[in-house]
């Protein structure tokens, strides 16, 4: 697979890194994401972001020949400790060897706080060497960054060199679902740094998450074009994860089988080989 295809941990959801990082190498996973993310993995803290833990997920990333260049630690930048949360954020993706870190914006109550301490969270970034991508969120709160149309009027109050955008088509299928996610999704194309596909089939009282193929967009014609503008995103694949119809998570309660995972996964994967092979037979 192309060098710029990722998939994200958040697929393994309830499992340690002993045990994740091999089963995605198996999968032929080279490209890792890193999701800490509240709500769509089990509880973690700021105190987990330790230099220590970032070593022993680095030692067993090299073990199997696997690296991170995106990290996936949401936060609403609009809070008045996003400094801090986000300073943590930076220092371990950089331990871990990442080039951006992807979290939320703000919500749009707390836009004021957002470009006040935008400077402030641009200097962080900076310092490590990251850049900051902000994501579209999917829990229907109105915020900074609802859909394609908001990427550009965001990004022109900061700095560029620090900001970019990570847009999720998953996410604007609960956040904003009256609009068209393929027709939102090719408006980002020029505009976003980097995408999330998460496939999503609505079921009746909420959104499951499904392999790549098997939702009620059409993901594969995204990931065609992505692929064919060598466009970088991940496999985001939480498939412990649901949306009720309020767009809000939960997930269920005991983790996945590591085989159902490794299979859904490796679906996935399948899906994205051929349609790369589709592109580089008909060049």
């Amino acid at each position: 697979m192309p060098s710029f295809i990722s998939v994200s941990t958040a697929a393994y959801d309830g499992y340690g890194f002993d045990v994740i990082l091999p089963s995605l190498a198996q999968c032929g996973v080279r490209n890792v994401e890193f999701a800490f993310i509240d709500g769509y993995v089990e509880a973690f803290t700021d105190s987990d972001f330790t230099e220590a833990f970032a070593g022993e997920l680095k030692s067993e990333m090299q073990r199997h020949d696997q690296q991170c260049r995106y990290f996936s630690g949401h936060i609403d930048l609009g809070i008045e400790n996003a400094h801090s949360k986000l300073e943590a954020r930076c220092r371990f993706a950089a331990s871990l060897g990442a080039s951006f870190v992807i979290t939320n914006a703000a919500t749009r109550e707390r836009a004021e706080t957002f470009f006040a301490q935008a400077d402030t969270l641009a200097a962080i970034a900076e310092n490590y060497g990251l850049r900051i991508l902000l994501e579209n969120p999917g829990n229907g709160v109105p915020n900074l960054l609802d859909h394609a149309s908001d990427a550009l009027r965001l990004l022109e109050r900061l700095d560029s060199q620090a900001f970019g955008i990570n847009y999720d088509i998953g996410n604007l299928l609960a956040h904003r679902p009256a609009r068209e996610p393929l027709e939102d999704a090719r408006a980002a194309m020029n505009i976003a740094d980097h995408f999330h596909l998460k496939p999503c089939a609505r079921r009746e009282g909420g959104i499951d998450f499904v392999p790549l193929g098997a939702g009620d967009v059409n993901d594969t014609a995204l990931a065609l074009e992505l692929l064919r503008q060598n466009k970088p995103f991940s496999l985001e694949l939480p498939f412990r994860l649901h949306r009720d119809a309020n767009a809000q998570p939960w997930r269920d309660e005991q983790p996945l089988p590591l085989d159902v995972i490794e299979s859904r996964i490796s679906c996935s994967l399948m899906e994205l080989s051929s349609l790369h092979k589709q592109l580089t037979t008909n060049q």
